[in-house]
């Protein structure tokens, strides 16, 4: 799974319409930055449909939010995709349609304008780059192509707003693959067609790349430098903006200097006049604000090797527009007072557990209070972590748990800084004991699936949904069939006849390491003739831990009629979904 592909996702995991709910007023006043601290975040990445979905009045506010946050330049991510033929504004290319309900680079330059803040514009994303990536030279040269198009189209639409900066080029290269001098001649020869029609187009205004590394394989930091040096030797790229995988799991605090120092060392040898930036994440893997204390620590330990700091992303994880505002307003203590605060809120008291049937457990308690804000809870079920919970709620239903089960609960409290309270006293519930379940109707029966399995992981002779062999957890156990998209998917199990349906079940894969993710949501639905369908229920994602598991989402106490059965997948990311079970039960 690529990184940025990653960062797509995360960013939508958080919404705008989260910001009504989670914001969090500060209590403590925090002076304006004064915006000498180092070191600080300079710019922020930017995605279209977070733009798209904020009134002109919310996009203003969110400017004023990044300059009192020292914040002076912003990189719109992308402004076309070119396998789906969309811009995110009206656009003069032929065969192109736009995909967002306002015209985005006009709205963000136009605010940028008015906030003096620097705006760079992205060119194109394709997600078959994640597949392509360099080994096919015609595809790459097409996009070279295609993108200097675009860049035309943009710069005579915008080229006149004050606040157009520069240029970012989405397509990234990590040290997985691109291995051969092959794969660096062609993203040189890439890299050059499109720099040097940009650097003609618009002189002055630099092209910025953002590179990625993944400690977990792939080159070495010395193999990284040989790989840049050969790179930008005959490229002539302004900046390399390096992601610093932190918020991804691609790397720890204490690997960053090593590959920082390693892509110093490429420029220096490669092209001196390239300057280096970090990417810095503000997001953990969970798809939760990072803590300022984290983001400080990385900060920190970059900055010996770069000249300033891009996000991913202030807008998406620190905004008040879409976070608690506790996360902004802690950065901005830390920017006031040159270090991060360390009180930890108070622990949380009065913790209840009540069962609420046969899957769910409610858990209420008393608010703890912080000197800053608190931003939320850390849940902890038999002892693990099993959700963070963002916001000033005092009430949570823990879902998708074991009929007939116990269950022990305690609660933490965090606020931004990444302070933690002790953990509250415990409390305990069970669950109710699920009905007796009638006969097993679906297995041996045929279905249908809208997306094949991928050939690494396939659906055996199209019967291992229904063939009653469960999986262990290892995704190499040949009982699993395996996906990788983040789009919608589907099977269709067909009865062989109209019956009554009154419980359902199927079995997913979580190993996190690997990209494997357990989906966001299963909906069930019914239809005697297999063209109209019905919604009997839908299975959200469950709260479980980190660790490697099979987990079975299923539903009780149903009442639903038809013949086929349509398991309707929402994938959590665009990563792997590993699946080996889908069952029926009726009369």
């Amino acid at each position: 799974m690529s990184h940025r592909t990653w960062r797509r996702i995360a960013a939508a995991v958080v919404g705008a319409a989260l910001a009504a709910a989670l914001a969090i007023p500060a209590t403590e006043a925090v002076a304006t930055p004064t915006c000498t601290t180092t070191p600080r975040i300079d710019g922020s990445f930017i995605q279209p449909a977070l733009v798209d979905g904020w009134t002109s009045t919310q996009l203003t506010s969110e400017f004023t939010t990044l300059t009192n946050a020292c914040i002076t330049s912003q990189v719109l991510q992308w402004t076309a995709d070119t396998k789906a033929s969309t811009t995110v504004y009206p656009s003069g290319l032929s065969g192109y349609t736009q995909s967002t309900s306002t015209d985005v680079v006009s709205r963000v330059l136009t605010a940028a304008d008015s906030a003096g803040v620097s705006e760079y514009l992205g060119l194109q994303t394709n997600d078959d780059w994640w597949n392509t990536y360099a080994n096919n030279t015609t595809w790459l040269n097409s996009e070279a192509t295609k993108a200097n198009a675009l860049a035309d189209d943009l710069t005579a639409k915008y080229g006149t707003h004050t606040s157009f900066a520069g240029w970012y080029l989405p397509f990234e290269v990590d040290n997985w693959n691109f291995t051969s001098t092959a794969s660096w001649s062609a993203m040189a020869t890439f890299y050059t067609t499109i720099a040097n029609h940009l650097h003609a187009l618009t002189p002055g205004k630099p092209v910025i790349i953002s590179p990625f590394f993944n400690t977990s394989g792939g080159q070495t930091s010395s193999q990284w430098t040989t790989m840049w040096s050969s790179i930008l030797a005959s490229a002539p790229i302004d900046v390399i903006a390096l992601q610093d995988g932190i918020g991804a799991g691609h790397a720890t605090n204490a690997q960053l200097p090593t590959w920082f120092a390693a892509t110093a060392s490429a420029i220096s040898s490669g092209r001196p006049a390239t300057k280096l930036w970090a990417d810095s994440e503000t997001f953990n893997p969970d798809f939760t604000p990072m803590s300022i204390g984290q983001l400080v620590s990385d900060l920190n330990a970059v900055a010996p090797y770069v000249s300033k700091t891009l996000s991913f992303s202030y807008d998406h994880y620190q905004s008040p527009l879409v976070v608690p505002a506790v996360y902004d307003t802690t950065y901005r203590n830390y920017l006031s007072t040159g270090t991060v605060e360390t009180s930890a809120p108070t622990t949380p008291t009065g913790l209840t557990a009540t069962a609420g049937g046969v899957s769910s457990i409610t858990l209420n308690w008393t608010a703890s209070t912080d000197n800053i804000g608190v931003a939320g809870y850390r849940l902890y079920r038999g002892g693990s972590l099993v959700k963070v919970i963002q916001g000033a709620v005092t009430t949570f239903t823990d879902a998708g748990l074991t009929p007939s089960t116990a269950y022990s609960y305690t609660l933490a409290a965090f606020d931004a800084a990444g302070n933690l309270s002790a953990q509250s006293s415990t409390a305990s519930a069970t669950t109710s004991a699920a009905p007796t379940p009638n006969p097993l109707i679906s297995v041996g029966k045929a279905y249908t699936a809208s997306a094949a399995a991928d050939p690494s992981y396939p659906d055996t002779g199209g019967t291992e949904l229904t063939n009653g062999v469960t999986a262990s957890t290892s995704y190499a156990d040949a009982a699993w069939q395996g996906r990788n998209t983040g789009s919608p998917y589907s099977f269709t199990i067909d009865l062989g006849a109209t019956k009554t349906i009154t419980q359902v079940s199927t079995s997913w894969l979580q190993t996190k390491s690997l990209y494997i993710f357990l989906p966001s949501s299963i909906q069930v639905s019914v239809s005697t003739t297999g063209s109209t369908y019905t919604p009997l229920v839908t299975m959200p994602a469950p709260n479980v831990s980190d660790a490697d598991q099979r987990y079975t989402y299923a539903a009780y106490s149903l009442s639903g009629t038809g013949r086929y059965v349509r398991f309707t997948v929402t994938p959590a990311s665009s990563a792997w979904s590993f699946v080996d079970e889908a069952s029926v039960r009726g009369l």
